[in-house]
C-alpha cells in the first residue's frame, strides 16, 4: 500500500556542505572521507518492494543518498530486492536519520479490527533476499519498537507510504480527520520507542527536501517540516497518544468545508534541532558493525515431511488445518514459534456464467462493421475517470503479500491454520516457514516442504468421471457407466424416514439426478437419478442410458447434475462434463 511520487515540481533545499571531515581539494560527490575522530551521522535509506515503482523509488534513493554523503561518510542503500528485515536490522542499528520508501500498513485500516503491532506501522520488506519487487511482508512497530535501536535524537523520514501521513489507501476512503491522527500516531510510535526524537512522513515528496536542512542545517526540525516546498500552509498540532510527551502535526491539502488530503505529518519531541541529531550520532566510517546474520535454516536438525493433509474439506471461503507430519534426525528439535505464510496460485478457477439481462432493459444493439458483412463491432469501452491531479496512486496487490502465522507443532505433526480462496477452483499451494521473527528460512529449508495441488470447492461442487471418447453404433441403446463425486460441503439429498405408525409423518427421499443433451441437436439424455444422500467426498457409480442418434456424425454428449434443492452444477459455474462420441453406422 503506497503512494507513488507526485506530479509537480519539488525544489530541493540543499544547504551548506560541512566541511569538517572532508579532504581538501574533493569534489562533491567524489569525496573522499577523512577518519573522523568523534562519531558521524548514519543514514540508512531502505527501499521495500513496491511493484512498478520500486524503479522510481531506487532513483529518489540514489539522490538522497548522494545529499547526503555531502556530510557523513556514514550512508548505507538497502534496496529491493535485498531489503530483508535482517539486513534492515543491522543497518539501522545506531542509526541518526532513517528514509523508508515502499508499502505501508497502518492502523486504522479496513484490514483489521484491531491494532496489529506484528505486521502494521513499520516496514514492507523482501522476504528473501534476491527475490523480486513485488512479493513483501510486513514487519511491524512490535519489532522495530524492540529490535532496533536508533541513535539519540534521530530523525525518521517516511515516504511515498499509506497511513503514515494519515491517507488510506487506494479503493478505501480516506476516513475522517479523527482517523487520519490516529493513523500518524501509530506510524510513529514504533520508530519513537525504537529512540527516534521525530517521525516525518510525507506521501509524494522526495526524502532529498529534508536531507541537508536535518543533517546540516540550523532550524529546528519544526521550522524544516512547516517551511518544506510542499507544505500546504494548513499545520495544526495535537498530543500525541501514543507517544507521551511528543506532539503531532498534521498539514492537509484542505480544511473547509472539512479536512482532507491528509498527505504530510510529523510526530516530535519539541525543540529538535539538526545540532541534537548531530550530537547524538553513534556512526563511523566503517557503517555498522556485525554485517548481515545468517538466514536461519533447519536442514541440519534431518527435517523430512510425510505426506500433508487437511483437517476438513477444502470449502471456498473456509478456514482448516494444513497438517504436515514430519520426522528429526534423534536428538533434535524445532525452534519455539514457528510461523508458515502461503502462497495460492490458480490453476483452473470456477466462474459463474454471465448473468443475463435484468427484465425490462434492451442491451446495446449491434454496430455492424463497415466493410465486413456479418461482423459486429465489439460494445465502447467505458473512457477511464479523468485524474484529478494529485498525482498516481498505486493499489498493492493483495495476493503479493507474504504473512506468516502461528504454527502449532506436536506429536510430530506441524499444523497451519489456513484460509481457503475465496474462489473455488484447483491452486498450487506453496508453503513457506518462518521463524520467531518472521523471517523466512533458507532455501535449504524450504525445498524440502512439499508443494501442493488443492481443489477448492464450492459449498455445492461435484465432478462426473466418464471415459472422455467413445465410438457408438447410429441408433443403439447404451448403458453410460459413470462415477459421481460430491466435492462440496452438504449432502446431496436424505434417505427417506418412515412413519413407524404407518401415517403420514414420514419423508421420501431426496436424492441428486444426473442429466443431459446431445450437440448439436440439443436432444434430451434420460435423466439419472443418484442414491439419495450421497455426503460431501462420496461417490457412487451410475449409468446413464443413452438412446444414440440414427444419423452418423461427430457428437458431444453434455453430462450435468443437478442437486435435489434444483441446484444446476453448470449454473453454478462448475464446467460440464463433455464426451466426444463418434457415431458410425451398424455393420
Amino acid at each position: 500500500m503506497r503512494h507513488a511520487a507526485r506530479g509537480r515540481t519539488r525544489v530541493a533545499l540543499i544547504a551548506g556542505v560541512l566541511a569538517v571531515g572532508w579532504s581538501a581539494g574533493a569534489g562533491l560527490f567524489g569525496a573522499r572521507a577523512v577518519v573522523a575522530a568523534s562519531p558521524v551521522p548514519r543514514v540508512v535509506i531502505v527501499v521495500g518492494p513496491s511493484g512498478d515503482a520500486t524503479d522510481r523509488y531506487r532513483a529518489q534513493a540514489r539522490d538522497a543518498a548522494a545529499v547526503a554523503r555531502r556530510f557523513t561518510p556514514d550512508v548505507t542503500e538497502l534496496y529491493s530486492p535485498n531489503a530483508t528485515w535482517p539486513a534492515a536490522k543491522t543497518a539501522l542499528q545506531g542509526a541518526s536519520v532513517v528514509i523508508y520508501m515502499g508499502h505501508g500498513n497502518g492502523w486504522p485500516s479496513p484490514h483489521r479490527d484491531a491494532l496489529f503491532p506484528p505486521t502494521q506501522d513499520g516496514f514492507g520488506l523482501n522476504p528473501t533476499a534476491g527475490g523480486n519487487d513485488t512479493d513483501h511482508q510486513y514487519f511491524g512497530e512490535a519489532a522495530i519498537g524492540s529490535q532496533i535501536h536508533l541513535a539519540s535524537n534521530a530523525v525518521v523520514l517516511l515516504d511515498h507510504l499509506c497511513y503514515a501521513s494519515g491517507l488510506s489507501e487506494p479503493g478505501v476512503p480516506e476516513g475522517t480527520l479523527d482517523v487520519a491522527q490516529q493513523r500518524v500516531d501509530n506510524f510513529a510510535a514504533g520508530f519513537i520507542r525504537a529512540g527516534a526524537a521525530a517521525v516525518i512522513a510525507d506521501a509524494y515528496a522526495s526524502p532529498t527536501a529534508y536531507l541537508a536542512d536535518v543533517l546540516g542545517g540550523g532550524r529546528s526540525i519544526d521550522a524544516v517540516w512547516r517551511r518544506a516546498p510542499d507544505a500546504n500552509g494548513h499545520a495544526f498540532a495535537f498530543e500525541s497518544a501514543r507517544s507521551p510527551g511528543f506532539v503531532a502535526q498534521m498539514d492537509p491539502e484542505t480544511v473547509t468545508p472539512a479536512a482532507s488530503g491528509f498527505t504530510r505529518s510529523i510526530v516530535l519531541r519539541a525543540g529538535l534541532t539538526p545540532a541534537d541529531v548531530r550530537a547524538g550520532a553513534r556512526g563511523s566510517g566503517a557503517g555498522p558493525a556485525g554485517g548481515v546474520p545468517p538466514v536461519p535454516s533447519l536442514v541440519a536438525t534431518g527435517l523430512r515431511f510425510a505426506a500433508p493433509s487437511l483437517t476438513a474439506r477444502p470449502a471456498a471461503g473456509e478456514t482448516v488445518g494444513l497438517t504436515l507430519p514430519f520426522k528429526l534426525t534423534a536428538g533434535a528439535s524445532l525452534p519455539s514459534g514457528l510461523e508458515a505464510s502461503l502462497r495460492w496460485e490458480p490453476v483452473e478457477l470456477v466462474t459463474p456464467p454471465a448473468r443475463p439481462p435484468a427484465p425490462g432493459t434492451t442491451p446495446a444493439p449491434d454496430v455492424p462493421v463497415p466493410g465486413v458483412p456479418g461482423e459486429v463491432a465489439p460494445p465502447p469501452i467505458s473512457p477511464l475517470p479523468v485524474p484529478d491531479g494529485t498525482g498516481l496512486i498505486v493499489a498493492e496487490q493483495p495476493a503479493s503479500v507474504v504473512e506468516p502465522v502461528a504454527a502449532a507443532v506436536a506429536d510430530g505433526q506441524l499444523v497451519v491454520p489456513i484460509d481457503l480462496p475465496a474462489a473455488p477452483g484447483r491452486y498450487r499451494l506453496t508453503v513457506t516457514l518462518h521463524d520467531a521473527d518472521g523471517v523466512a528460512f533458507d532455501t535449504g529449508t524450504q525445498a524440502l516442504l512439499p508443494t501442493l495441488t488443492v481443489r477448492v470447492a464450492a459449498h455445492v461442487d461435484g465432478a462426473i468421471d466418464v471415459a472422455p471418447v467413445m465410438t457408438l453404433t447410429a441408433g443403439s441403446a447404451v448403458d453410460l457407466p459413470i462415477r459421481v463425486t460430491n466435492l462440496g460441503v452438504r449432502a446431496w439429498g436424505a434417505a427417506a424416514v418412515l412413519d413407524p405408525t404407518g401415517g403420514t409423518a414420514g419423508r421420501p427421499a431426496t436424492e441428486a439426478t444426473v442429466v443431459g443433451w446431445w450437440l448439436p441437436t440439443g436432444e434430451a439424455v434420460d435423466a439419472t437419478a443418484l442414491p439419495p444422500a450421497i455426503d460431501p467426498g462420496a461417490a457412487t457409480d451410475a449409468t446413464v442410458a443413452l438412446h444414440v442418434p440414427r444419423t452418423p456424425g461427430i457428437y458431444t454428449l453434455v453430462l450435468d447434475l443437478v442437486t435435489p434443492e434444483g441446484v444446476s452444477l453448470m449454473a453454478s459455474g462448475i464446467g460440464p462434463t463433455l464426451v466426444r462420441i463418434t457415431v458410425v453406422e451398424a455393420r
